[in-house]
Protein backbone atom coordinates (compact mmCIF):
# COMPACT_ATOMS: atom_id res chain seq x y z
CA UNK A 1 0.00 0.00 0.00
CA UNK A 2 0.93 3.89 -0.71
CA UNK A 3 0.14 6.49 1.72
CA UNK A 4 -1.03 9.86 0.06
CA UNK A 5 -0.19 12.09 2.78
CA UNK A 6 -1.50 16.19 2.78
CA UNK A 7 -0.81 18.43 5.57
CA UNK A 8 -2.77 21.57 5.09
CA UNK A 9 -2.98 24.85 6.76
CA UNK A 10 -5.81 27.46 5.47
CA UNK A 11 -5.79 25.73 2.09
CA UNK A 12 -9.72 25.69 1.74
CA UNK A 13 -9.86 26.38 -1.88
CA UNK A 14 -7.25 24.36 -2.89
CA UNK A 15 -7.95 21.53 -0.82
CA UNK A 16 -11.02 19.96 -2.85
CA UNK A 17 -8.79 20.22 -5.88
CA UNK A 18 -6.13 17.62 -4.07
CA UNK A 19 -8.61 15.41 -3.17
CA UNK A 20 -10.79 15.06 -6.35
CA UNK A 21 -7.48 14.44 -8.12
CA UNK A 22 -6.96 11.26 -5.25
CA UNK A 23 -10.52 10.29 -5.50
CA UNK A 24 -10.14 9.97 -9.61
CA UNK A 25 -6.96 8.08 -9.28
CA UNK A 26 -6.47 4.87 -11.93
CA UNK A 27 -4.85 2.88 -8.84
CA UNK A 28 -6.69 0.34 -7.34
CA UNK A 29 -8.45 2.19 -4.28
CA UNK A 30 -7.47 -1.49 -2.04
CA UNK A 31 -3.62 -0.22 -2.59
CA UNK A 32 -3.70 3.38 -1.30
CA UNK A 33 -4.57 5.44 1.73
CA UNK A 34 -5.28 9.09 2.04
CA UNK A 35 -3.73 10.63 5.17
CA UNK A 36 -5.26 14.59 5.47
CA UNK A 37 -3.38 16.44 8.20
CA UNK A 38 -4.86 19.59 9.25
CA UNK A 39 -1.67 21.82 10.78
CA UNK A 40 -4.26 23.89 13.04
CA UNK A 41 -6.26 25.94 10.04
CA UNK A 42 -8.86 28.49 10.98
CA UNK A 43 -10.86 28.07 8.31
CA UNK A 44 -13.22 24.95 7.86
CA UNK A 45 -10.58 22.33 6.94
CA UNK A 46 -12.39 19.99 9.09
CA UNK A 47 -15.70 20.01 7.36
CA UNK A 48 -14.16 20.00 3.83
CA UNK A 49 -12.57 16.37 4.97
CA UNK A 50 -15.82 15.31 6.97
CA UNK A 51 -17.98 15.49 3.52
CA UNK A 52 -14.94 14.05 1.58
CA UNK A 53 -15.07 10.81 3.83
CA UNK A 54 -19.21 10.50 3.74
CA UNK A 55 -18.97 11.21 0.13
CA UNK A 56 -16.57 8.90 -0.64
CA UNK A 57 -16.62 5.44 1.45
CA UNK A 58 -14.92 3.29 -1.26
CA UNK A 59 -11.83 5.35 0.14
CA UNK A 60 -9.29 4.60 2.51
CA UNK A 61 -9.15 8.15 3.98
CA UNK A 62 -8.06 9.54 8.36
CA UNK A 63 -8.10 12.76 9.47
CA UNK A 64 -5.88 14.35 11.72
CA UNK A 65 -5.51 17.43 13.71
CA UNK A 66 -1.81 18.64 14.58
CA UNK A 67 -1.63 22.04 16.96
CA UNK A 68 2.00 22.01 16.94
CA UNK A 69 2.28 24.86 14.01
CA UNK A 70 4.66 23.53 11.03
CA UNK A 71 5.09 22.05 7.31
CA UNK A 72 7.22 19.85 9.26
CA UNK A 73 5.19 19.02 12.67
CA UNK A 74 2.59 17.74 9.69
CA UNK A 75 4.48 15.99 8.03
CA UNK A 76 6.48 13.95 10.39
CA UNK A 77 2.03 13.77 11.81
CA UNK A 78 1.74 12.38 8.69
CA UNK A 79 4.19 9.64 8.90
CA UNK A 80 3.19 8.62 12.43
CA UNK A 81 -0.37 7.71 10.84
CA UNK A 82 0.30 6.34 7.42
CA UNK A 83 0.40 2.13 7.53
CA UNK A 84 1.63 2.15 3.77
CA UNK A 85 4.96 0.43 2.38
CA UNK A 86 5.62 3.82 0.82
CA UNK A 87 4.68 7.05 1.38
CA UNK A 88 4.05 10.49 -0.76
CA UNK A 89 4.01 13.78 0.23
CA UNK A 90 1.20 16.04 -1.36
CA UNK A 91 0.97 20.06 -1.54
CA UNK A 92 -2.32 21.25 -0.74
CA UNK A 93 -2.40 23.77 -3.58
CA UNK A 94 -1.75 20.73 -6.03
CA UNK A 95 -3.43 18.36 -7.98
CA UNK A 96 -2.16 15.09 -9.65
CA UNK A 97 -1.82 13.44 -13.21
CA UNK A 98 -4.73 10.28 -12.63
CA UNK A 99 -2.11 7.42 -12.98
CA UNK A 100 0.82 9.31 -9.88
CA UNK A 101 -0.49 7.08 -7.30
CA UNK A 102 -0.12 3.74 -10.11
CA UNK A 103 2.95 4.97 -11.49
CA UNK A 104 4.81 6.03 -8.20
CA UNK A 105 3.45 2.58 -6.31
CA UNK A 106 4.64 0.46 -9.76
CA UNK A 107 8.20 1.66 -9.61
CA UNK A 108 9.11 1.34 -6.05
CA UNK A 109 6.95 -2.51 -6.57
CA UNK A 110 9.89 -3.08 -9.30
CA UNK A 111 12.92 -1.00 -7.94
CA UNK A 112 13.49 -2.48 -5.02
CA UNK A 113 16.90 -0.41 -4.50
CA UNK A 114 15.60 3.36 -4.53
CA UNK A 115 14.53 4.30 -1.46
CA UNK A 116 13.01 7.64 -2.32
CA UNK A 117 11.68 9.24 -5.86
CA UNK A 118 10.42 12.69 -7.23
CA UNK A 119 8.87 13.82 -10.62
CA UNK A 120 8.65 16.41 -12.76
CA UNK A 121 5.79 19.41 -11.10
CA UNK A 122 4.10 21.45 -13.97
CA UNK A 123 2.44 25.05 -13.22
CA UNK A 124 -1.09 25.79 -13.67
CA UNK A 125 -2.09 29.30 -13.54
CA UNK A 126 -5.28 30.49 -12.26
CA UNK A 127 -4.73 33.92 -13.59
CA UNK A 128 -1.70 35.68 -15.67
CA UNK A 129 2.19 34.25 -16.29
CA UNK A 130 3.75 37.28 -14.25
CA UNK A 131 6.19 39.17 -16.84
CA UNK A 132 8.92 38.63 -14.47
CA UNK A 133 8.65 34.57 -14.63
CA UNK A 134 11.81 32.86 -16.26
CA UNK A 135 13.48 29.40 -16.14
CA UNK A 136 15.60 30.61 -13.20
CA UNK A 137 13.05 31.92 -11.04
CA UNK A 138 10.02 29.88 -11.96
CA UNK A 139 11.21 26.83 -9.39
CA UNK A 140 9.48 29.88 -7.02
CA UNK A 141 6.07 29.07 -8.29
CA UNK A 142 6.73 24.71 -7.53
CA UNK A 143 7.84 24.04 -11.24
CA UNK A 144 10.61 21.29 -11.32
CA UNK A 145 11.10 19.47 -14.75
CA UNK A 146 14.29 17.41 -15.36
CA UNK A 147 12.98 16.35 -18.44
CA UNK A 148 11.33 12.89 -20.18
CA UNK A 149 14.34 10.63 -18.91
CA UNK A 150 14.65 8.32 -16.09
CA UNK A 151 17.83 9.24 -14.00
CA UNK A 152 19.39 8.78 -10.39
CA UNK A 153 19.68 11.72 -8.63
CA UNK A 154 22.98 12.82 -8.09
CA UNK A 155 23.60 14.33 -4.84
CA UNK A 156 24.04 17.88 -5.38
CA UNK A 157 20.25 17.79 -6.48
CA UNK A 158 16.48 16.34 -5.18
CA UNK A 159 13.24 16.07 -5.77
CA UNK A 160 10.91 18.72 -5.06
CA UNK A 161 8.32 18.96 -1.94
CA UNK A 162 5.46 19.04 -4.12
CA UNK A 163 6.13 15.37 -5.84
CA UNK A 164 8.71 13.05 -3.05
CA UNK A 165 7.63 10.22 -2.24
CA UNK A 166 9.61 7.22 0.04
CA UNK A 167 9.80 4.13 0.88
CA UNK A 168 8.22 4.42 4.85
CA UNK A 169 11.50 2.11 6.35
CA UNK A 170 13.71 5.27 5.37
CA UNK A 171 12.45 7.71 8.19
CA UNK A 172 13.87 4.58 10.63
CA UNK A 173 17.50 5.22 9.06
CA UNK A 174 17.48 8.95 8.71
CA UNK A 175 15.12 10.30 10.87
CA UNK A 176 11.89 12.69 10.57
CA UNK A 177 11.88 16.22 8.91
CA UNK A 178 13.40 19.07 10.78
CA UNK A 179 10.83 20.94 12.74
CA UNK A 180 13.02 23.94 13.03
CA UNK A 181 12.62 24.46 9.01
CA UNK A 182 9.60 24.52 6.93
CA UNK A 183 6.56 26.45 6.67
CA UNK A 184 5.39 27.60 9.89
CA UNK A 185 1.42 29.04 9.30
CA UNK A 186 2.06 32.37 6.93
CA UNK A 187 5.85 31.91 7.60
CA UNK A 188 7.70 30.73 4.08
CA UNK A 189 10.75 29.57 5.61
CA UNK A 190 11.87 26.46 3.87
CA UNK A 191 15.14 24.38 3.54
CA UNK A 192 13.15 21.57 5.23
CA UNK A 193 13.50 19.07 1.88
CA UNK A 194 17.02 19.86 1.30
CA UNK A 195 17.64 18.87 4.68
CA UNK A 196 16.23 15.52 5.21
CA UNK A 197 17.69 14.88 1.24
CA UNK A 198 21.42 15.54 2.46
CA UNK A 199 20.87 13.08 5.68
CA UNK A 200 19.19 10.41 2.78
CA UNK A 201 22.37 10.47 0.27
CA UNK A 202 24.30 10.38 3.80
CA UNK A 203 23.28 6.79 4.34
CA UNK A 204 24.18 6.24 0.73
CA UNK A 205 20.41 5.65 -0.41
CA UNK A 206 19.08 5.46 -3.87
CA UNK A 207 17.14 8.45 -4.88
CA UNK A 208 15.49 8.41 -8.51
CA UNK A 209 13.61 10.97 -11.00
CA UNK A 210 10.72 9.47 -12.48
CA UNK A 211 9.24 12.03 -15.37
CA UNK A 212 5.49 9.71 -15.56
CA UNK A 213 4.84 10.58 -12.27
CA UNK A 214 3.47 14.02 -12.61
CA UNK A 215 2.40 16.62 -10.34
CA UNK A 216 0.68 19.94 -11.17
CA UNK A 217 0.89 23.03 -8.85
CA UNK A 218 -1.69 25.69 -8.66
CA UNK A 219 -0.62 29.34 -9.05
CA UNK A 220 -3.04 31.95 -8.03
CA UNK A 221 -2.32 35.91 -9.06
CA UNK A 222 -1.52 36.70 -5.20
CA UNK A 223 1.79 34.22 -5.34
CA UNK A 224 3.21 35.58 -8.36
CA UNK A 225 3.37 39.22 -6.96
CA UNK A 226 6.66 41.14 -5.51
CA UNK A 227 5.97 40.66 -1.69
CA UNK A 228 4.90 37.16 -2.01
CA UNK A 229 8.11 36.64 -3.91
CA UNK A 230 10.29 38.85 -0.89
CA UNK A 231 8.47 36.82 1.77
CA UNK A 232 9.64 33.56 0.39
CA UNK A 233 13.01 34.69 -0.76
CA UNK A 234 13.65 35.81 2.77
CA UNK A 235 12.24 32.71 4.18
CA UNK A 236 14.26 30.59 1.81
CA UNK A 237 17.33 32.59 3.24
CA UNK A 238 16.83 31.91 6.81
CA UNK A 239 15.78 28.47 6.44
CA UNK A 240 18.91 27.76 4.34
CA UNK A 241 21.31 29.50 7.38
CA UNK A 242 19.59 27.52 10.51
CA UNK A 243 20.31 24.27 8.04
CA UNK A 244 24.08 25.23 7.83
CA UNK A 245 24.54 26.37 10.94
CA UNK A 246 23.31 22.69 12.24
CA UNK A 247 25.63 21.03 10.04
CA UNK A 248 28.14 22.87 11.33
CA UNK A 249 31.89 22.63 10.58
CA UNK A 250 32.74 24.88 7.38
CA UNK A 251 29.20 23.93 5.73
CA UNK A 252 28.15 28.19 6.96
CA UNK A 253 31.52 29.65 5.30
CA UNK A 254 30.84 27.05 2.11
CA UNK A 255 27.25 28.40 1.75
CA UNK A 256 28.48 32.01 1.91
CA UNK A 257 30.87 31.63 -0.80
CA UNK A 258 28.20 29.58 -2.63
CA UNK A 259 26.16 32.94 -2.12
CA UNK A 260 28.50 34.88 -3.67
CA UNK A 261 28.77 32.73 -7.05
CA UNK A 262 25.01 33.34 -7.16
CA UNK A 263 25.18 36.54 -6.89
CA UNK A 264 28.09 36.72 -9.73
CA UNK A 265 25.59 34.62 -11.52
CA UNK A 266 22.52 36.92 -11.25
CA UNK A 267 24.33 39.97 -12.06
CA UNK A 268 25.08 38.15 -15.35
CA UNK A 269 21.53 37.11 -16.28
CA UNK A 270 20.13 40.64 -15.69
CA UNK A 271 22.19 41.97 -17.91
CA UNK A 272 21.76 39.10 -20.44
CA UNK A 273 17.71 40.04 -19.93
CA UNK A 274 18.51 43.51 -20.05
CA UNK A 275 20.11 42.94 -23.53
CA UNK A 276 16.67 41.73 -24.66
CA UNK A 277 14.53 43.99 -23.63
CA UNK A 278 13.50 41.57 -20.79
CA UNK A 279 14.15 44.43 -17.43
CA UNK A 280 11.52 42.63 -15.46
CA UNK A 281 12.79 38.98 -15.85
CA UNK A 282 16.19 40.39 -14.74
CA UNK A 283 15.34 42.92 -12.36
CA UNK A 284 13.77 40.09 -10.62
CA UNK A 285 16.75 37.32 -10.48
CA UNK A 286 18.66 40.34 -8.63
CA UNK A 287 15.97 41.42 -6.23
CA UNK A 288 15.42 37.60 -5.41
CA UNK A 289 19.42 37.17 -4.78
CA UNK A 290 18.97 40.16 -2.40
CA UNK A 291 16.29 38.84 -0.65
CA UNK A 292 17.79 35.60 -0.26
CA UNK A 293 20.90 36.55 1.66
CA UNK A 294 18.81 39.60 3.83
CA UNK A 295 17.21 36.25 4.90
CA UNK A 296 20.30 34.21 5.63
CA UNK A 297 22.13 37.68 7.93
CA UNK A 298 18.92 39.08 9.33
CA UNK A 299 18.02 36.13 11.05
CA UNK A 300 21.30 33.95 11.30
CA UNK A 301 21.77 32.18 14.81
CA UNK A 302 24.59 32.35 17.07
Amino acid sequence: MISATISTYNREKYLPGVLKSLKEQTLSNDLYEIVLVNNNSPGNTKEIAEQFIAENPQLKISYHLETKQGLSHGRNRGIEESSGKYITFIDDDAFLADDFLEKTYQFFEENQDVSAIGGPIFLHYEDIVPSWENKYLNSLLGYFNLGTEQKVFPKSDYPRGSNMSFRMDLFEKVGMFNVDLGRKGNNLMGSEEKDIFQRVYAHDLKVVYVPTAKVYHCVPIERTTSEFIKRQALGTGKGEWIRVKDEGGISPLRRVFQEIFRWGASFILFFLFTLKGQVAKGSMIVRFRYWVTSGMFKYKRI
